[in-house]
């Protein structure tokens, strides 16, 4: 017979995702530079690409544009899944260009590390696909906390937000499920060629039918669905 899930196993979804879900990964690191400080800190971080860049995916540095603390980064690498984050993970550590740069600690003196996280590429889940934010320059972030036992509907909302805006020709939001740091947080992230795509479609605003799908949402007896958390920019 097959063994029998634990109550709380069952009663989280993000915990299955954790576990069980074979789908992209993205680690990051969110950091904010010193002032003063920024020309040193690039210095370090293209000796820290030329170090990770050999393990796998490059490590992808956004600087944030709007939205927050202006010294903020965000640091990234992309893995197809747990065993290849593992495998790379492993390889970096015991890189020994790797240890000898942890060893002198030089990234203390030039910026402060907020948060790293791991987040699961769930866009498939919205019927998307993962991958569109690898060659991107500029990106807005929505964040939201999903409320408790709503996960489910949220995402059926962000899938018809998606459904009318694909049929505007216009962005699609990949999805990304923090699964290691702010748990129960959600990334939308729009990926653009650059600043102007980007201003392009701030002004459009959001497509006809849009609203449909928000007035809608408000008369379910379950919204709201979520919290939102920050809205961002980064390139």
């Amino acid at each position: 017979a097959a063994r029998r899930r634990s109550a709380v196993h069952r009663s989280s979804p993000i915990f299955d995702n954790y576990m069980e879900a074979a789908m992209p990964i993205l680690r990051s690191l969110e950091s904010r530079v010193r002032p003063g400080k920024r020309q040193q800190w690039g210095a370090l971080m293209r000796e820290v690409k030329g170090i990770v860049d050999k393990h796998g995916s490059p490590l992808r540095v956004l600087q944030l544009q709007v939205g927050g603390h202006p010294g903020t980064v965000i640091s990234s690498t992309r893995s197809e899944d747990w065993a290849d984050l593992a495998k790379r993970t492993k390889a970096i550590n015991a890189d020994a260009a790797y240890q000898e740069f942890i060893a002198r600690g030089a990234m203390a003196d030039v910026g402060d590390a907020v948060e790293t996280r791991l987040a699961n590429d769930i866009t498939s889940e919205v019927g998307g696909a993962s991958g569109v934010l690898q060659n991107a320059q500029v990106f807005q972030v929505a964040s939201m906390r999903i409320l408790p036992g709503k996960r489910a509907k949220q995402l059926e909302f962000i899938k018809q937000a998606r459904e009318v805006r694909q049929g505007a020709g216009l962005t699609s939001a990949t999805v990304l499920e923090v699964v290691a740091g702010d748990a129960g947080v959600l990334y939308l992230a729009w990926a653009y060629a650059d600043i102007d795509a980007w201003a392009k479609e701030r002004a459009a605003g959001q497509p006809k039918g849009f609203a449909d799908i928000q007035q809608h949402a408000l008369t379910d007896p379950q919204w709201p669905y979520s919290e939102p958390v920050a809205t961002r920019v980064f390139a």
